[in-house]
């Protein structure tokens, strides 16, 4: 803090005293929304205020940035996909995916067939090949592994080594891949057999003890652990795409009995109640990602939409606050970890990033591009439309960079399936709406490549 020359005396002494007293309030306030509060649920007045704030768009016809950034996501499916497997890269150049990955890639192209990006006929020329490779996959004991090289559709770990036996399985990444096969069944008929043989080799019942969703970790002695998997939101997002297939998922359908409303820059946030401390280290952090699919997938219910709407709140007042444009995400890294969770909030922590490891990665924050396009199109307001122009800037070719670093502004030039394919459902969704909530995809050709 600088002094204006020429001051009195005096005036300079109470300059000073004023200064400091900024200072102590500002070191307050920082520490208080660095490190946030329990609050009650907003209140009926509050949930008001927000849906006049950020009201559902409409479905429109793209503009011409948003067929810019349709071209460009497609380009990374056309070039990152191998012929022999049908399986696109995680990573441009990283020839490894999951099931999470491989949902996205199914939904790129379902977004891809609605814009006019790809035929009917090349659309599902593309999935048939995929699903094929899927329905011979090797599993670990019974389910999907937690990764696959995509030029062998073998088993391998997550620094895509050879991993025979598997490293375990995900109740998410597989609760990913069955929205897209069961849109596939409604608007892909043909295809149903191989679906069908898909899961017929598949044990979905351990996903699920009745109560929680059930993923596994190969432990260091190759015995294969199973613990409760998901939080607020990836829970009930999975356990909702895994329930139309037998999978006793119900009770972890709901939001409300791990419901906290946090304040963060005042706006309550929810966010998971169990404490990582005492549920095995999980983390419980606060991201755009299941909250965004939701509404593009499935459309929004009550609660899913009030709790969406505070979450995109915050990160705004956040932006109005220190001027740091915000969508945060998970997202693949152009730089050692190579991916970060970006979150509202990570426990007690707010606007903060941690490694698939598990370990604080302050510096990996960053503003994300498929975020900031899924919250552009779900919500009409200047805030949303600020973030899809932001997004907009970062079409690269081969596709779309995942984002930018919140700390230096420096572009992320990671290009990603998961970015790339959740660009596509977003503008598929602004032309059609929710994919699940459809009957008539007949809007006309909105893209031509």
């Amino acid at each position: 803090m600088g002094f204006l020359h020429g001051l009195l005396s005096a005036r300079s002494h109470l300059a000073f005293l004023i200064g400091l007293a900024a200072a102590i309030g500002a070191v307050h306030l920082t520490a208080r929304l660095s490190r946030a509060a329990v609050s009650p649920a907003p209140n009926s007045a509050a949930l008001a205020s927000l849906s006049r704030a950020l009201p559902l768009r409409e479905p429109g016809p793209l503009s011409p940035q948003e067929r810019d950034l349709a071209r460009a996501a497609f380009q990374y499916l056309e070039t990152n996909t191998d012929e022999r497997t049908g399986l696109a890269a995680s990573v441009a150049g990283y020839p490894s995916t999951t099931l999470w990955e491989v949902g996205s890639q199914l939904m790129a192209l379902l977004a891809a067939e609605d814009l006019g990006l790809a035929s009917p006929a090349e659309a599902r020329r593309r999935i048939a090949k995929a699903l094929t490779t899927l329905a011979v996959l090797p599993l670990c004991e019974g389910l999907p592994n937690k990764a696959y090289h995509t030029r062998t559709a073998e088993m391998v770990d997550y620094d895509n080594g050879p991993a025979p036996g598997g490293i375990g399985w995900s109740a998410l990444d597989i609760g990913r891949v069955l929205v897209p096969f069961a849109l596939i069944l409604r608007r892909a008929p043909e295809l149903t057999p191989l679906v069908e043989g898909i899961l017929a080799r598949w044990n979905l019942g351990a996903l699920s003890d009745g109560i929680s969703l059930r993923g596994a970790s190969r432990r260091p002695d190759r015995v294969l652990e199973t613990y409760q998997e998901g939080r607020l939101g990836y829970e009930q997002y999975a356990a909702r795409a895994l329930l139309p297939w037998g999978v006793p998922a119900g009770v972890a359908m709901d939001y409300v009995p791990h419901a906290a409303f946090v304040e963060v820059y005042g706006q309550k946030v929810p966010q998971d109640d169990r404490d990582p401390q005492r549920h095995g280290g999980t983390h419980n952090a606060v991201l755009s990602e299941p909250w965004v699919l939701e509404g593009l997938e499935r459309g929004f219910d009550a609660i899913a939409l009030s709790y969406a709407r505070a979450i995109l709140a915050a990160q705004q007042r956040r932006f109005e606050t220190t001027g740091k444009l915000t969508a945060v995400s998970e997202d693949a890294l152009d730089r050692p970890p190579g991916f970060s969770y970006s979150a509202v909030l990570n426990g007690r922590e707010a606007w903060t990033a941690f490694s698939p490891d598990g370990k604080p990665a302050p510096r990996d924050l960053t503003f994300s591009t498929k975020a900031a396009v899924g919250w552009g199109v779900l919500f009409g307001g200047s805030y949303p439309a600020r973030l899809l122009g932001a997004a907009a800037e970062l079409v690269a070719p081969g596709g779309l960079y995942a984002g930018r670093y919140d700390a230096s502004g420096e572009v992320n030039r990671v290009l990603s399936i998961n970015t790339n394919a959740v660009v596509l459902e977003a503008l598929a969704y602004r032309v059609h709406g929710p994919f699940f909530q459809r009957r008539d995809r007949s809007a006309g050709v909105q893209v031509q490549r």
